[in-house]
């Protein structure tokens, strides 16, 4: 069971922390001018992080079918979210590094496909280039409470959906299968917000000036969201947790 666990953390952490640093596409593009590539690239790593979707959610399921109580499923679910949630900060706080990183991405894409361009930039040799950085990052007090709170909610359920779904089934194993399924249900949530308002707002506002500072903002806005939706999850599931135990 051990094992299952392992491979199940190990999954999701690297699969959030991808789709998480993918985020640096965006802003590498807005800095140099390549906002269509910056964003093909992001939702490209987006796609590819799901290669990481099919083990975790058989892991999980092995758990449960192996009699996993729904107690040591919300210790688990607590576990993996707060993980996310770490991997997460760190990325924030190294953000200019990634956006940098994917700068050499977009210059080595020039001659090349873009997993080989992924691969150069972060295992070959670090040529000069002209590089722009990020000067300087918002404060916390000029981001915009209402996408941040958007971003909370959308990426709460597309990160906890099936996490949801399988402590359903758990809990009424009569209907394990339909509860399982109600995952598309949660992530649906999710997707419709990211789709209507939270890519579209992002991709409006890198339309503007470099000089205007709002587009930074709305990144920023967006990422803290992210943060807050996974300490939000983990909150949850060590409640649940605690008021079952």
């Amino acid at each position: 069971m051990i094992y299952f666990f392992l491979i199940a953390l190990f999954c999701y952490t690297l699969m959030q922390f991808i789709e998480t640093v993918s985020f640096g596409s965006r802003l590498a593009g807005k800095l140099v001018n390549r906002l269509s590539l910056g964003t093909t690239l992001q939702h490209s790593i987006f796609v590819a992080s799901r290669l990481f979707l099919p083990p975790l959610l058989l892991s999980l399921s092995l758990l449960i079918e192996s009699g996993l109580s729904i107690q040591l499923f919300l210790l688990t679910a607590t576990i993996l979210t707060i993980t996310a949630f770490f991997t997460s900060l760190l990325v924030l706080i190294n953000f200019n590094y990634f956006q940098l990183l994917f700068q050499r991405v977009f210059a080595q894409y020039e001659s090349t496909t873009i997993p080989v361009a992924i691969i150069k930039a972060l295992f070959g040799k670090k040529n000069k280039l002209n590089q722009v950085k990020l000067e300087s990052t918002p404060r916390i007090r000029n981001l915009s409470f209402k996408k941040i709170s958007a971003s909370s909610f959308a990426y709460f359920f597309l990160s906890t959906g099936f996490l949801i779904a399988f402590s359903l089934a758990i809990l009424l194993p009569e209907y394990r299968m339909t509860m399982s399924q109600s995952t598309t249900i949660f992530h649906g949530i999710g997707a419709i917000i990211l789709a209507m308002y939270i890519d579209p707002m992002i991709s409006k506002s890198l339309d503007v000036e470099l000089e205007n500072p709002y587009w930074l903002e709305n990144i920023y806005s967006i990422f803290i969201g992210r943060l807050l939706a996974y300490l939000l999850a983990s909150s949850i599931f060590l409640a649940f947790y605690l008021y079952t135990y």
